[in-house]
Formats: structure tokens, C-alpha cells, sequence
């Protein structure tokens, strides 16, 4: 094959903004980012930074879990169950009956 023919099949990646850096990728990230780039018409870097991207996004998205978590249940910590009677609570039974009060019955199997 001619150098001017592989040129020319080569896909490019959009050019980004940023810093440049030398990673050593495991081989199964790096088998991961082939079949990706593959799916996406791509080349290999532009999936190792998608799949980047992606962790990023699930690792905030779990920090904001585990903040809403932290603060829900230092809620629940202050109540004052003390002066609640929780005898108050509805049974099992009518649980359900208010879970399944907004069901369509076509929708009740």
C-alpha cells in the first residue's frame, strides 16, 4: 500500500482543547477504546477520551449521590422520634393499598 493511500484512510479525531500528556493504557482499557472507536468511526485516542469523559461524569454523579445520601441521612439522625407517636404508621396492608390507589387498572396485573 502507497504512504498517500494510508494517509488518506486514516480517520482523524477532532482537534480539543487541553493539555497533552503520555499515558500507558491497560490492555483492557485499550481493548475497550478499539471497539469503541470502531463503533463510533473514530480512532482509538478519541475513545480512550470519551470513555474519560464518561468516567468523569459517573464519578461526579456518584460524589453527588454520596452528598445527598451524607445529608438525608444526617437528617433522618435529627429527628426527634421521641415526641412522634409511630404507632401512627399505616400497616403493610394499607401500603400498598396507597401505593397501588394511583395504578390504572389495566395496569394491576
Amino acid at each position: 500500500m502507497r504512504y498517500d493511500a494510508r494517509v488518506t484512510q486514516r480517520r482523524r479525531a477532532p482537534h480539543r482543547a487541553g493539555r497533552r500528556t503520555t499515558l500507558t493504557v491497560p490492555p483492557e482499557v485499550y481493548t475497550q477504546a478499539e471497539l469503541l472507536a470502531h463503533e463510533l468511526g473514530t480512532t482509538t485516542n478519541d475513545a480512550l477520551i470519551h470513555l474519560a469523559g464518561e468516567g468523569v461524569a459517573l464519578r461526579e454523579r456518584r460524589r453527588r449521590f454520596d452528598a445527598l445520601a451524607a445529608e438525608r441521612g444526617t437528617a433522618i439522625d435529627l429527628l426527634d422520634t421521641s415526641v412522634r407517636d409511630l404507632s401512627d404508621f399505616p400497616s403493610p396492608a394499607e401500603l400498598r393499598e396507597a401505593m397501588l390507589s394511583g395504578r390504572r387498572e389495566d395496569d394491576v396485573a
